[in-house]
């Protein structure tokens, strides 16, 4: 009785250490984001609204959407751009789990847009993932896949592994909604052995999701099962009300599959009130979807009840409206990157236009300085001339080339104003190339014709004394 008692007390003991440990640690992100919010450096207040909306976003996440609405008025308030780009992200992010696709779509792109201007890899690499995860929710996961390995290039490069397994993720989700099973299950098993590695807790329960969608597909429901609760235990310790509604909903359909309709009855209903608790339509509308089939020609009343929560969470994702507004910004981006691809494909050859002018330009020195040594050797007299003529030729050309854009500028590309301009200096370039020649052809040629002669009288002062002797 005694050591039950005490067993008790120590259990007691325990449980308040763990809620004072809860509540001190509440109270320290509360207080220290009371004082970034007061603090004096607005570019730290913005960063604290952005945290907060983050912590917010699985439990209350109209909260969420304040707050970073409040960073992305404060950051173009002071023109901080990256403060700007980041709280567009944070809202586009927010208003996709309340699956306003439209609008979050709108906002994600407009964050990549600023993010390229800024050459913020990182944040490009963020939005690239964001906007692949709102096009694959929306059935397009081609062009989900474009954004997500533009993601995953970048995040190859950087050290933090834990953006990496996100994205691999995302991308075997995007192959199990295309059916590639075997792609899928590669993608998935790579992002969870880095989750594994790096002791993620925080975005496992993603990936065991989708591998049990994977199992499921596979037809190893035992396993598929396995996966969805285990996954379920890492949501509920993350307290993500979304993921457990999704999780919820996948052993709602597995157990309906089953015929085991209690079981099914059971996790959509969890998976409808965890969706509801946060807002979150795509959870809303699998579980009032199953919960209606479940019900059909069984009870009417139920099933019309389930029927008209599923379209009502349909309408609010996918209306005709919201549609075609996604298909417009899609247009609208894919326009864009077509410029970018195109200006960084002018650019290139601008590079390499440069490159060429600048190693014609280095070449002619040299060109030059071999025809003067080769001047004074014993090489026939044609030959340098010739040689001369052609090193002139090379300098008056390149002058011609390296002039002839700002030729096409001032000329604004009429063929007959650049016609002018190029016989003006025509007119001035020819007869100094003559003299030029000339000159040169002389100078050289009495170099070459006097060298010889110079080694024979040397030669000859030298020989004359032995002679005499």
């Amino acid at each position: 009785m005694q050591n039950h008692f005490i067993k008790k007390l120590v259990c007691t003991c325990l449980l308040v250490c763990a809620a004072l440990g809860v509540f001190s640690q509440k109270r320290t992100a509360s207080i220290s984001n009371g004082q970034l919010l007061s603090h004096g450096d607005d570019t730290l207040r913005v960063k604290a609204l952005i945290d907060i909306s983050k912590r917010l976003q699985t439990s209350r996440p109209d909260s969420a959407l304040i707050y970073g609405q409040q960073g992305l008025e404060l950051s173009r308030k002071l023109n901080y751009k990256k403060g700007e780009a980041d709280c567009m992200n944070r809202v586009g992010v927010v208003l996709w789990k309340n699956g306003k696709y439209d609008l979050a779509l709108s906002f994600l792109l407009g964050s990549l847009r600023l993010r390229e201007e800024t050459n913020d890899r990182l944040g490009i690499l963020k939005s690239s993932n964001d906007i692949g995860i709102v096009y694959s929710d929306q059935g397009d996961n081609a062009m989900a896949l474009t954004y997500h390995f533009k993601a995953k290039a970048i995040a190859e490069t950087l050290p933090d592994k834990k953006l990496l397994s996100i994205i691999l993720s995302n991308i075997g989700n995007c192959y199990i909604k295309l059916n590639k099973i075997d792609s899928a299950l590669a993608f998935e098993m790579r992002a969870y052995q880095i989750q594994q590695a790096i002791n993620d807790h925080g975005t496992l329960s993603n990936t065991l999701s989708i591998l049990g969608d994977i199992h499921y597909k596979i037809g190893h429901k035992a396993l598929a099962l396995d996966y969805y609760q285990l996954s379920t235990s890492y949501a509920l310790k993350n307290n993500d009300q979304s993921a457990l509604a999704d999780n919820y909903n996948s052993m709602a359909k597995l157990y309906k599959a089953s015929g085991q309709n209690d079981s099914s009855v059971y996790y959509a209903t969890k998976a409808l009130n965890a969706a509801k608790s946060v807002s979150y339509p795509e959870g809303i509308y699998n579980a009032g979807n199953l919960l209606s089939q479940i019900y059909s020609g069984k009870n009417e009343h139920l099933e019309l009840l389930y029927f008209k929560i599923m379209v009502a969470a349909k309408d609010s994702m996918f209306n005709a409206e919201r549609i075609k507004q996604v298909q417009t910004l899609s247009f609208n981006e894919a326009a864009r990157q077509e410029e970018i691809s195109e200006e960084k494909h002018r650019e290139a050859e601008e590079r390499i236009i440069n490159l060429q002018l600048i190693g014609i330009a280095l070449f002619i020195p040299f060109f030059f300085l071999a025809l003067l040594l080769l001047s004074k050797s014993r090489t026939h007299r044609k030959v340098i001339e010739f040689m001369s003529v052609i090193s002139l030729l090379l300098v008056f050309e390149f002058i011609t080339l390296f002039i002839h854009p700002f030729v096409q500028h001032i000329s604004n590309h009429l063929p007959v104003l650049e016609l002018l301009i190029m016989v003006v200096l025509a007119a001035i370039l020819v007869p100094l190339h003559h003299k030029l020649t000339h000159w040169l052809r002389e100078k050289l040629a009495h170099i070459s014709h006097h060298a010889p002669n110079h080694v024979e009288t040397t030669l000859t002062e030298t020989v004359k004394p032995e002679i005499a002797e």
